[in-house]
């Protein structure tokens, strides 16, 4: 296999990627290749990632306990600090219990590789994220996929071969789309065919709702109607790892069977203890979210005045893309924009699928009004 003509194809056909070195804080501006340019590009949606409180919490901690976690959670890696954070989520969020991962990667495999087992069905929206994919590959489940946000196909699927355990997921909030299921109609569903169903929210907790809950607190549902419930810190959260909610069997039978969990180690102390301040100031701090909608209504108002309509994908969440298609538009108005002192990724597959190339315009509360007309100008080529 010769790899260097795999990595001439990739940059043959614009699929190439290349890393970006960042050299300072990722705030409202942010310093990339020596240059400070507004940033569109951030998944720290409430702007805790930099809060003095945050980091103080987690300079504390590491005081305290140091930094390493020292172990998995079953031997020397659980704190009462994890412990602490665990049940604040739970309440937070309504649910029996959680159970904490390293990463929203490995809370994914994890919780598919305890619950499913050989033969069983995992289905799944065609575009969740790719360690819900690779979830269903380590499981050796079969791995049935329905068409984007599709409730009658996925039903259809649900309706077959009744004996069958079945695992329904998708994601709460969708990274690349920033769209999301109907819920309310999946809940029925799972209910009438007796399937589990599990949203994995990455993007929708702590910025959706009236309380931060998420996509379920939009839709008024509750760990009844959604069995499963997970996510990570590494979005509005600012911090890192991730989380699973569910009642306390399946809780416990993660924690039992999951490779991800038993044979990793747990999250820094410092993290857990910034997480926990970040979900303090996610619960006494509405007016992050609220600004957020603010941005979000100024972007798609600039959008439909100056034509841009037609490009983007309006939805309810900081995720807003601009629609471009091909490879090379995307990467063209990506450094196009670069050049005017803004920094949004240009996506490209496999991340997205053929012909559904974009950028991927993130909103977050340490951005100004004066951003949003700024980005829109850019957008039209008007520098």
């Amino acid at each position: 296999m010769n790899f260097e003509q795999q990595l001439d194809q990739l940059k043959a056909d614009h699929l190439f990627r290349e890393r970006m070195t960042r050299t300072s804080q990722a705030g409202r501006y942010v310093a990339i290749d020596g240059r400070q340019m507004l940033n569109f590009n951030s998944n720290d949606y409430l702007g805790l990632a930099n809060h003095p409180a945050v980091i103080l919490a987690a300079q504390d901690a590491a005081s305290k306990f140091g930094f390493g976690a020292t172990g998995s959670p079953l031997m020397s890696g659980y704190t009462s600090i994890h412990q602490e954070l665990e049940f604040a989520m739970a309440q937070f969020l309504g649910y029996p219990r959680v159970v904490l991962f390293s990463a929203g990667y490995l809370a994914n495999l994890g919780v598919a590789q305890a619950l499913l087992k050989r033969k069983d069905w995992f289905i799944q929206d065609r575009l969740n994220h790719a360690s819900l994919i690779d979830a269903a590959q380590i499981t050796g489940a079969e791995l049935k996929r329905y068409p984007h946000l599709n409730n009658d196909k996925a039903e259809a699927l649900l309706s077959e071969d009744i004996k069958k355990f079945k695992l329904w997921v998708t994601e709460g909030v969708f990274s690349m789309d920033g769209d999301s299921h109907d819920l309310f109609s999946a809940a029925l569903s799972a209910h009438t065919y007796n399937a589990l169903l599990w949203v994995d929210d990455c993007h929708g907790v702590g910025v959706l709702g009236e309380r931060g809950r998420g996509v379920l607190d939009t839709m008024v549902l509750s760990d009844t109607e959604v069995p499963i419930l997970s996510g990570t810190f590494g979005k509005a959260f600012g911090t890192a790892g991730a989380y699973v909610a569910a009642s306390d069997t399946l809780v416990e039978t993660i924690i039992q069977k999951a490779r991800t969990y038993k044979y990793n180690t747990a999250l820094p102390v410092p993290v857990v203890a910034a997480t926990l301040k970040a979900l303090e100031i996610i619960q006494q701090e509405p007016w992050r979210r609220e600004k957020i909608l603010e941005l979000i209504y100024q972007f798609q108002q600039g959008c439909e005045q100056y034509g841009l309509a037609d490009q983007a994908h309006f939805n309810e969440s900081p995720i807003q893309p601009i629609m471009l298609k091909t490879e090379q538009a995307a990467l063209e108005k990506s450094a196009y924009l670069k050049e005017c002192g803004i920094i949004a990724s240009a996506i490209r597959p496999p991340t997205v699928p053929k012909n559904q190339c974009r950028l991927r315009i993130t909103l977050n509360a340490n951005l100004e009004a004066e951003d949003i007309d700024a980005l829109i100008q850019c957008l039209i080529g008007n520098y």
